[in-house]
């Protein structure tokens, strides 16, 4: 009996040590560690994208100075101000401006269309094409399609007069624009083109 109790320690023994011996089997990272390891290019980037989208759930704390919104109003706010101003010499406001140059885009517009395209009432387009009529700049006509709509035409001093007044409106934007490369020009329109396209979805 002593003997068989000798020869199963020892086996046993061997056993232990056998386990022993053997490699241990690698344990699967902890979260913590799986965090610690860098980050590669492709997830640094998809990361970068979503801080950077704006439309996903960013809330900024508002601030006037930060927001685009006003940033554009102010900074319409100063080209047609100082077009505004420009055009004087010539006797027109901004609006009559904004009416000539719709025009010389596409003469004989009603009045219905330049009032939708320049975000003018009915009523106020009406006072601004009687005052470019009494300038001799456009003429009335009635729509041979709809009787009850009249058409806007240039006259041939409306005509003439678009080298001068868009020589006044482009030193506005040379005056803005200086110190942008074209470049910093294009990217510029091209990011407002986004801003329109996001707000008229």
């Amino acid at each position: 009996m002593a003997r068989n109790a000798k020869a199963s320690d020892r086996v046993a023994a061997r056993s232990r040590e056998a386990k022993l011996r053997e490699p241990k089997s690698r344990e699967p990272k902890s979260r913590e560690s799986k965090s610690r390891e860098p980050k590669s290019r492709e997830a640094k980037e998809r990361e970068t994208l979503r801080a950077d989208d704006l439309g996903a759930g960013y809330t900024p704390h508002f601030s006037a100075d930060r927001h685009v919104g006003t940033a554009l109003r102010e900074t319409f706010g100063g080209f047609a101000g100082s077009v505004a101003e420009n055009m004087r010499e010539l006797g027109l406001s901004l609006n009559m401006w904004f009416i000539l140059r719709a025009l010389w885009e596409s003469d004989g517009r009603t009045q219905v269309d330049l009032a939708a395209k320049l975000h003018i009432t009915p009523a106020a387009i009406v006072g601004l094409i009687n005052g470019l009529q009494d300038a001799g700049l456009v003429i009335r006509k009635r729509s041979e399609l709809d009787r009850r709509a009249f058409r806007v035409f240039l006259t041939p001093l409306g005509r003439k007069v678009r080298t001068k007044a868009t020589q006044l409106a482009l030193q506005v934007d040379a005056r803005a624009l200086r110190g942008f490369s074209v470049k910093e020009v294009e990217a510029l329109l091209e990011m407002l083109g986004r801003l329109r396209s996001n707000l008229s979805e």
